[in-house]
């Protein structure tokens, strides 16, 4: 097992990204042109989503429809600190919590409402420090959290594309509906993709134990480490695996402590609450994956029957999304990248509970992949449109069309992403033409 640093796996991509960017017949110049293009509609998207923020927040949405999640996180961490933890998951409390946030609201509600939280109870104990300050502070502190940790994920890409420039490589993450929505939301999937991309450098380096450190951190989102869990398993990863569990009993005494040991049977609780098929509250015909796919091409299907076929789709995808590391472990391989990449997009799309943020997990092995030679034109094309067609459709649509208008209905959408199954399928074609690619490189290493 390699044991070089993470850097020089990183810096080392140079060559492979010039070799791969001129694949297929297109010419350097043609490429850089195309670059340009790329960063100009970033930069041109990225100023369009500041305008939105500025619009929702001017139009007196803060902590209704701007920061909506957060606020539920800031309910449950703001009982966590007056004592009453082992209330987090009870509605009552939460909703109690949340009402101090209605001076800070311009509409026409006198009172703000929540749901259920599916985010165990050790999530509230890592937000509760950021907190303290008032709550248009300690939001604007979240979102700097995140706005920094989007310009680590920068320098990582930077190091994987260096031909993108600093900026270059910070444009297009900002650029990403996943990224922007996610920001929009108070979602925390930007801090959780620095987890992934170091869980991926790590492994690359040889530095396992570290690698389970970070995966242990996406517990704040179980559904995205279960996949990777099996994966270190499976690999017998062991010294990931002892780094996944120091840190997981660390998260679970964390939750233990400050909100009681019976908080865990309410946060199982708190879950299926909002695992019905259907998911009006969870917004399933929202989500990236097969669960969205099912409801839209049959909105009527049974409980039973479309739970049956969206695990067996979304454990079938799981199984695909392992298969490139059948064999030797390698990170020296060079499809390690574009199999991490795959395996990642395999737990976003096969998880039964994942928004289009959680594509926000994909952004360094996606870029160490895409410095390769591994994914062809069509992967390629089909990638960038899952990942930006999102993007241009917003645009259009709220920015063009209705002017960035921001209507009181919170039910008329101020990020319409038509049709709404759409980023489900674009992602999972994207996660066909990869495993495809994979397979195809391995095997001509092998010949």
């Amino acid at each position: 097992m390699t044991h070089a640093p993470a850097v020089r796996d990183a810096s080392s991509a140079h060559g492979p990204e010039r070799r791969a960017s001129s694949a297929g017949g297109v010419s350097l110049p043609t490429t850089r042109a195309l670059r340009y293009v790329f960063l100009a509609f970033c930069a041109v998207s990225v100023a369009f989503f500041v305008a939105r923020f500025w619009t929702v927040y001017a139009a007196g949405e803060l902590f209704h429809r701007l920061g909506f999640d957060w606020t539920l996180f800031y309910a449950q961490s703001m009982a966590l600190r007056a004592g009453a933890g082992p209330g987090i998951y009870n509605q009552d409390v939460i909703n109690h919590y949340l009402q101090p946030l209605i001076q800070y609201y311009g509409g026409p509600l006198t009172s703000l409402d929540g749901w259920p939280q599916p985010y165990p109870p050790f999530f509230a104990a890592v937000l509760a420090p950021t907190t303290l300050p008032t709550a248009p502070a300690s939001f604007g502190l979240w979102l700097a959290l995140s706005l920094a940790a989007a310009g680590f994920l920068a320098y990582r890409v930077h190091q994987f594309l260096p031909d993108l420039g600093r900026v270059g490589a910070l444009l297009p993450i900002l650029a990403a509906i996943p990224v922007a929505w996610g920001l929009f939301m108070g979602q925390p999937m930007v801090l959780l993709a620095v987890a992934v991309s170091e869980m991926f450098i790590s492994l690359k380096a040889g530095f396992d134990f570290r690698a389970g450190l970070w995966l242990s951190a996406l517990l704040l989102k179980p559904q995205y480490a279960l996949l990777f869990g099996i994966f270190v398993l499976w690999k017998r990863l062991w010294h990931a695996v002892g780094g996944a569990i120091l840190g997981g009993v660390a998260l679970l005494l964390l939750g233990a402590v400050t909100a009681g040991p019976t908080s865990y049977l309410d946060f199982l609780s708190a879950l299926g609450q909002m695992s019905d098929l259907h998911g009006g509250i969870a917004g399933a015909n929202l989500m990236m994956n097969w669960r969205a796919v099912v409801i839209a091409v049959r909105p009527t299907i049974g409980e039973n029957l479309g739970l049956t076929i969206v695990w067996t789709l979304s454990i079938l995808t799981m199984l695909l999304a392992l298969l490139p590391f059948r064999g030797k472990w390698d990170p020296s391989d060079p499809t390690f990248a574009a199999k991490f990449c795959v395996l990642t997009l395999g737990v976003l799309v096969g998880s039964y509970h994942s928004h289009p943020h959680g594509a926000a997990l994909l952004i360094v092995p996606l870029a160490a992949a895409w410095a390769t030679s591994t994914f062809q034109l069509p992967t390629r094309v089909a990638t960038w449109l899952a990942v930006y067609v999102p993007t241009f459709i917003v645009i259009w649509v709220t920015g063009i069309v209705e002017g960035l208008a921001v209507s009181p209905n919170s039910d008329v959408p101020l990020w319409t992403v038509w049709p709404n199954v759409l980023p489900a399928v674009l992602f999972l074609v994207a996660f066909g033409l990869m495993s495809v690619d994979v397979w195809n490189k391995q095997r001509a290493y092998r010949s």
